[in-house]
């Protein structure tokens, strides 16, 4: 057997033809070879990207076995971020070191990001920016009416597979869901969601690590110890590494949190504050999040769409601050829901949707910014928690507090159903709409994206003839006359 790495380019210790001997150089090539076609194809969301991860890296190149594999996936899971990208990253960095994880994390996520970054600032200066076109906005809006209903629809059906997965008929598990969700409807406003929304899934946590305690529950927990294959701790990350990194983590977090608040900040100017207040939001949601990009959804509404709640209210509580920079809606809640239609309909994850939401704020350095936010505390983490991982999880009761916290996300996905639908579905149209892209890709298995941009089709339709209207909620209603009759009452929409 070949000895234990010792230094950053070596990996996991597997075979003795596993390949990495070879030189340093030709395994970052691997790497780069094996995911630059993954940012082209990684379609369906995070349990398709890890079917695809599983038949790439396990079946075909066999870079890692099985149980590696599994590994790798808990890990992903166990971290605030997108479960795919932190394991694409971690593959990386088990071939070819740190800079292998950098190479994978690029290339999984370009595709997506350069489409998302680009739409964004194309809408940031012609629709939603100061130099905006009024005809080139009223067709926009006109375009996005289906979108959102199409897009919603792929949450539903995240919330009912992940559902199902992480809960099942279990009535723990159910009920920490549904808790979860009901707080976080109660919730006034976007400022306290995030320490919320994480304390409800520590909380989820707590309990199922007691609840494994008692006999008749042993069955529902993964109580057997798993076998140590001194895997995570062989990619060249030390304890000590791994520690800085967290410490670098939690500090930027707290810090860009309180700056972000003070108003005794002097700003270059007015753009830098909101480039920075855009920032410290998405990295806030990055590092507190636990579940992934449906997950993150209702923080990122609220965050986004209505910053001003029926509570606390960033633009007059913090006045003067970077936080109320930008006012009480940094998107219109039509770019919103176009831009998740166009994130879902895109290869990656759906927290490219950041890149999004970044550019049509701020253009092109908002898209950056944004991306980096929201990423960044998950990437960051994964190379963190490498070195101590193998022993956590060898803990029963970190192996069941996982499961709470798991079921307990899972809320949040049901949270974003809710309060979308209540957003996004204002006719019975709308809802035909969203109805027909779940029975398309449920049923049909039409893939998502095929369903979304035919969703958005019918939905124009359906608002160009008032089938299912009246749509008084679009701005441009009434310009059909032939079909748009239906009267409007001022202030039902």
């Amino acid at each position: 057997a070949r000895p234990p790495p010792n230094d950053a380019t070596d990996a996991i210790s597997m075979t003795k033809d596993d390949g990495l001997d070879a030189p340093y150089t030709t395994r970052l090539a691997e790497v780069a070879r094996a995911f630059l076609p993954l940012g082209f194809l990684a379609f369906g969301g995070p349990q398709a990207h890890i079917a695809m991860f599983l038949k790439t890296f396990v079946e075909e190149r066999k870079w890692l076995d099985q149980d590696r594999f599994m590994e790798l996936m808990s890990l992903g899971q166990a971290m605030p971020g997108p479960t795919s990208t932190q394991m694409a990253t971690a593959m990386g960095i088990s071939r070819a070191g740190w800079l292998g994880g950098l190479i994978s994390f690029i290339l999984f996520d370009w595709v997506g990001f350069v489409v998302c970054l680009v739409v964004g600032t194309i809408i940031f200066t012609f629709v939603d920016g100061a130099d905006a076109d009024p005809a080139a906005v009223n067709i926009y809006r006109e375009v996005v009416v289906g979108m959102g209903p199409a897009a919603i629809s792929q949450v539903f059906i995240a919330a009912y597979t992940l559902g199902n997965k992480a809960c099942g008929t279990d009535q723990i598990k159910v009920g920490l869901a549904a808790v979860t969700c009901m707080v976080a409807l109660l919730l006034p406003s976007s400022f306290v969601a995030a320490f919320v929304y994480l304390g409800m899934m520590l909380l989820g946590g707590v309990i199922t690590a007691f609840d494994a305690r008692r006999p008749s529950r042993a069955s529902v927990y993964p109580l057997k110890t798993p076998e140590d294959k001194d895997m995570l701790r062989n990619m060249g990350m030390t304890p000590l590494t791994g520690a800085s990194l967290v410490v670098v983590a939690v500090v930027v977090f707290v810090v860009s949190w309180v700056v972000a608040l003070s108003s005794d900040v002097a700003w270059a100017s007015p753009d830098a504050a909101r480039l920075f207040a855009l920032f410290q939001t998405l990295y806030r949601m990055g590092i507190t999040i636990y579940g992934g990009g449906q997950v993150v959804l209702p923080m990122l509404e609220n965050e986004f769409v209505d910053r001003c709640g029926t509570g606390t209210n960033y633009v007059q509580d913090f006045a003067g601050s970077a936080a109320a920079a930008g006012g009480c809606q940094w998107v219109s809640a039509e770019t919103f829901a176009f831009g998740l239609a166009l994130a879902q309909s895109l290869p990656g994850p759906l927290f490219n949707f950041s890149a999004f939401l970044g550019a049509a704020f701020m253009g092109v350095p908002g898209g950056f910014i944004g991306f980096i936010g929201l990423f960044s505390p998950g990437i960051l983490l994964i190379y963190a928690f490498m070195p101590f991982w193998e022993n956590l999880r060898r803990r029963a009761w970190v192996r069941c507090a996982l499961v709470g916290m798991n079921a307990s996300s899972i809320g949040l996905v049901f949270t974003a159903c809710v309060k979308l639908y209540f957003k996004y579905v204002k006719t019975s149209g709308e809802a035909v709409v969203m109805l027909l892209c779940i029975l398309a890709v449920k049923g049909y298995g039409v893939k998502a994206p095929v369903a979304i941009v035919g969703g958005a089709v019918l939905g124009w339709c359906l608002f160009a003839l008032d089938a299912g209207g009246p749509y008084c909620h679009v701005s441009t209603y009434g310009r059909y006359p032939q079909f748009q009759m239906d009267p409007c009452i001022p202030g039902t929409y």
